[in-house]
């Protein structure tokens, strides 16, 4: 066990806690949503790197443990925590690209510090404070990137997209995840940039005093954010309080209605029977929240403006000649209704007769 710490009674908080957080991350794997994954894999980093610190003297020799678990992985905390938050305000069809952005730096990082760890034993073992003074040159100003980034992007585009109680919520996120990371970077190169003993000969005492108390916050806050993220927000909030409820200019809704007609005219999207505002969110490179707000706007909703286009598609193929031989329910089942009962409750609500009655209003 790694002698710098020896609380046990910290030692088993910190280690309910890392467990905790890969439970958490490991649900979030499971519900296979990007965001959600971003603020999983952030889950699992934090919870292996008190894993490592503890058991360091194991870790440190083996490749599979020091890639499951090992040092170097806080190259990633910026970034995941700037995507997880930035994300929210980012189309679906643009995430991947985001996330990618984002991560390739850091993994080539982590990469090679693994390479020259494992692939150069030799070289790393006699260059060793070279190698991992380097690793936090990087880690230093990239937190501190990212810092600033997240705050500048909450500033100009959350108060466009975000409600505010989630504006001040991922406000304090990024500050304090963020803020505590750089501060922590910037007090593991103190001993380097000044060359002063004081940090040598006081480790221990700033270690259990400053650093355990602080970790021991940040953990819990984090493992209070993430099980709140979901179970919170993921139920209540969606388009009432994570997404501000301001009028769509005339530029917005124009593109949004643009892309709808491209949608359901050229892609045919109604056809789907399993359809979600997600998956025309995805399609059309839109955000979920800037749809909602538009069919709100225009006092209809997704589930009623996607019914309205299947009917209307309904009566265009009902006055067609090519679909003369199909009956009414083959006729509905084209245009993406999943049983004759919802076809013809629908039909009715929005026209007000029955689809026969429709039928037999054309032929006299």
């Amino acid at each position: 066990m790694n002698q710098a710490f020896p609380d046990l009674i910290y030692n088993g908080v910190m280690l309910c806690i890392s467990i905790q957080l890969l439970l958490i991350a490991l649900f979030y794997f499971y519900k296979k949503q990007l965001r959600l994954i971003v603020l999983g894999v952030l889950c699992f980093l934090v919870g292996t790197m008190f894993i490592n610190n503890l058991y360091w003297n194991v870790v440190k020799e083996s490749l599979f443990l020091s890639i499951l678990l090992g040092a170097g992985k806080n190259i990633f905390f910026g970034p995941l925590i700037y995507l997880y938050v930035s994300t929210a305000v980012i189309p679906l069809g643009k995430i991947k690209k985001h996330v990618l952005i984002h991560l390739t730096f850091p993994f080539i990082v982590h990469l090679i510090y693994l390479v020259l760890k494992f692939g150069f034993s030799s070289f790393y073992a006699q260059y060793y404070y070279w190698v991992v003074t380097s690793l936090g040159y990087i880690i230093l100003p990239l937190n501190l990137f990212y810092l600033i980034l997240g705050i500048l992007m909450l500033k100009r585009n959350a108060r466009k997209f975000l409600a505010p109680r989630v504006q001040k919520r991922y406000w304090y996120f990024v500050s304090i995840m963020l803020g505590y990371y750089t501060y922590s970077s910037l007090y593991n190169m103190l001993p380097y940039l000044t060359g002063s003993p004081f940090f040598g000969r006081n480790f221990l005492m700033l270690n259990r005093y400053v650093f355990m108390p602080l970790g021991l916050l940040i953990n819990s806050y984090l493992l209070i954010f993430s099980i709140t993220e979901f179970f919170k927000f993921k139920s209540l909030f969606a388009p009432s309080l994570l997404y501000k409820q301001e009028a769509l200019n005339h530029e917005e809704s124009s593109l949004i209605v643009q892309k709808l007609q491209q949608g359901f005219v050229e892609q045919r999207l109604y056809t789907k029977p399993n359809l979600s505002i997600d998956d025309l969110a995805k399609a059309l490179d839109l955000g979920k929240g800037s749809l909602r707000h538009y069919f709100k706007q225009n006092n209809t909703s997704f589930k009623r403006y996607l019914n309205r286009t299947r009917v209307e598609k309904f009566k265009e193929l009902l006055t067609n000649a090519e679909y003369q031989n199909y009956s009414l329910a083959g006729l509905s089942t084209l245009v993406g209704f999943q049983s004759n009962a919802t076809f013809f409750r629908v039909f009715k609500e929005l026209e007000g007769i029955t689809p026969s009655e429709f039928q037999r209003s054309l032929n006299t």
